[in-house]
């Protein structure tokens, strides 16, 4: 597929045209949200359910993208497009889930490796009052090793931004589909850069209140979520220069 460079402005055009996709149906899309935070508040509980919802996340994400071509072309939203990703390419999808719990896996495993026992010396001696000069000492290892799951985290995260769109839309293999997702973010890091100030500026004031140690309990980032989703689809048409359903035109 063609991969188109943007302005920096579709950033916000991005967003602006996911709230209208959300506008369109906000009930159905609160109902998403409150199943994907139900996901994540069992999957935080039960014991390797974690691993499941990594598996299954293209999945979901593939039937909301499909929800949200149903809205451009008039149709209405439905609870059913939840699970539409498992009626068609499932087994790409779900060996997208596959690359993106090993990447985490691996990000995970060298972050422990650079500072796991730092990061683990502060969250405990931060509860147990231990001797501010001992924590000083784990701050630089502990932040060596966010800094490197984060640096790790962005190109995994282009990975897999566009992925499950070209696998359900497009009928792309997974590793093509990864591809070409992370030369997509990489052509237009500009109006991506954008997107994320904007995206972070309410999630940081809406997160700041909250506990963070439990973040599916965050309703700050469930908020933005909900305006992201939509949004996911809205670059994908904008990027890979997908025209609009007929209903839409």
């Amino acid at each position: 597929m063609n991969i188109e460079k943007v302005p920096a402005s579709h950033g916000l055009k991005w967003l602006l045209q996911g709230f209208v996709l959300l506008r369109r149906s906000t009930f159905i899309w609160l109902l998403f949200v409150l199943l994907l935070w139900g996901m994540v508040f069992v999957s935080s509980r039960v014991p390797f359910t974690g691993l499941l919802l990594a598996l299954f996340t293209p999945v979901f994400l593939a039937g909301l993208m499909i929800g949200c071509r149903a809205l451009e072309k008039g149709e209405e939203l439905e609870i059913a497009h939840f699970f539409a990703g498992f009626r068609s390419n499932t087994l790409n999808l779900v060996t997208l889930g596959g690359f993106y719990l090993i990447g985490n896996v691996v990000i995970a495993g060298l972050m422990y490796a650079l500072g796991g026992s730092a990061i683990q010396q502060i969250v405990v001696g931060e509860g147990q009052n231990i001797d501010p000069a001992i924590l000083m000492q784990a701050i630089g290892p502990a932040l060596v090793a966010l800094f490197a799951g984060m640096a790790l985290s962005v190109p995994l995260t282009m990975a897999m931004w566009f992925a499950p769109l070209l696998v359900v839309f497009a009928n792309e293999k997974p590793a093509a589909a990864l591809r070409e997702s992370f030369l997509a973010c990489l052509r237009n890091m500009m109006p991506f850069l954008v997107y994320g100030l904007i995206i972070l500026v309410p999630l940081g004031l809406l997160m700041a209140p909250f506990d963070l140690a439990h973040m599916e309990r965050n309703p700050g980032l469930w908020a933005v979520a909900l305006l992201m989703l939509p949004s996911i689809y809205t670059s994908y048409r904008d990027i890979f220069r997908v025209p609009a359903p007929p209903a839409a035109q």
